[in-house]
């Protein structure tokens, strides 16, 4: 096998930091414990609070014991599992990593690839089969001329570092209750994110009316939560264009040719849904591949997992992250009224609070195989 990447080294440019309960489950049986991480933050509980301070509602990630191996969500920077599958691929001899090539050709029919290095020289590489997990701007997934409609969302996102403690600034009047490492702030028409990693807090908010970056998360901290924008410390600010995007088949119709990941969908970063479900796909696809390369299954089998992967985002995953910004990524302020009237439900029934757990963790995510001839 081999594993071709354009950069010269493993990047470390995204900003992804949510593992979810099933993720862990599945890293689990490669040997990878990213919860023994040093840097890893378990988050046991999710938070909905006023602009105040008060507790609108809290679900305990207590809920899924007996679901999952895994019953908290977990904040750690993607680039810790990076270094984590490097070294797995290391201790692989039947595995050939090549950095600084970067895809310029291909022929699904094959299939081959055609690769350009850093010097300028063009290679072609031919395989069994071709699996592109390279990210939203895909080039496999273009040069297999496989469809992408992609929508944009009338909002962005904006990210900021804040280095203060916010478990320790919530307002006194306020009943004790920790603030859970991940806690949604709402208040004023408008809301904040607030994310714990192990050295920082990361607030997401959406943009609006074309403000500045800054103007806007002053805005949004002051709408929605017990501060102001100056009590917390911020280092840095950074924002980022919403999508929504689904291939219109993770597999191409002239070949051996499989897009997984960004490569195959993007999504509302709300909830931290897009990356896990990249993961999920390659749990869910590569088995499936192996056993088509050997015979055991027809291509079939795998256009049928295809096919139920690429449902499942449509029809589960961004609705669900949908749900999570109602009223703050579209103009619809009703919509946010609606949402938060729906917390009470949460709050009040184990059942109802369990399965928000188990679609918000994707436990009900699409892995078993179709075995067909």
């Amino acid at each position: 096998m081999t594993l071709v990447d354009r950069n010269a080294t493993l990047t470390t440019e995204s900003h992804a930091s949510t593992f979810h309960p099933s993720t862990l489950d599945l890293l689990a049986t490669m040997g990878v414990d990213l919860a023994a991480h040093p840097d890893a933050v378990r988050v046991t509980s999710v938070q909905w609070r006023d602009n105040r301070g008060a507790v609108l509602a809290e679900v305990d990630y207590r809920l899924l014991e007996g679901i999952t191996g895994h019953p908290f969500r977990l904040h750690l920077d993607q680039q810790s599992l990076l270094d984590r599958l490097a070294v797995l691929l290391a201790s692989e001899s039947r595995i050939t990593v090549r950095f600084g090539l970067t895809a310029v050709g291909l022929d699904p029919s094959r299939p081959e690839v055609t690769v350009s290095s850093a010097d300028g020289r063009h290679h072609t590489i031919t395989a069994d089969a071709v699996v592109g997990c390279d990210g939203a701007h895909s080039a496999v997934r273009s040069l297999s001329a496989i469809p992408f409609p992609v929508a944009a969302y009338p909002t962005g996102a904006i990210r900021a570092y804040a280095t203060m403690d916010l478990a320790t600034a919530i307002p006194t009047n306020q009943p004790e209750r920790p603030l859970s490492g991940l806690c949604y702030f709402r208040g004023r028409g408008d809301g904040v994110s607030a994310l714990r990693m192990r050295t920082d807090t990361r607030l997401i908010v959406r943009t609006r009316n074309q403000q500045d970056d800054k103007s806007r998360l002053r805005e949004a901290v002051a709408n929605a939560t017990p501060w102001s924008i100056d009590d917390l410390d911020i280092v840095r600010i950074d924002s980022y264009r919403l999508q929504r995007g689904v291939a219109q088949s993770y597999l191409c119709e002239r070949g051996p040719v499989l897009i997984l990941g960004d490569a195959a969908h993007v999504t509302s970063t709300a909830g931290g849904l897009n990356m896990n479900s990249g993961i999920h796909d390659a749990f869910a696809l590569m088995p499936v591949v192996a056993d088509w390369l050997h015979g055991r299954v027809g291509r079939s089998a795998l256009e049928l997992l295809a096919a139920s992967r690429r449902n499942y985002l449509l029809r589960e995953v961004i609705p669900r992250g949908e749900r999570r910004v109602q009223g703050l990524q579209d103009p619809d302020r009703d919509s946010l009224n609606g949402h938060l009237a729906d917390l009470d439900q949460l709050s009040a029934d184990s059942a109802a609070a369990r399965q928000f757990l188990i679609e918000a963790s994707l436990l009900d995510t699409p892995l078993a195989a179709v075995r067909t001839s």
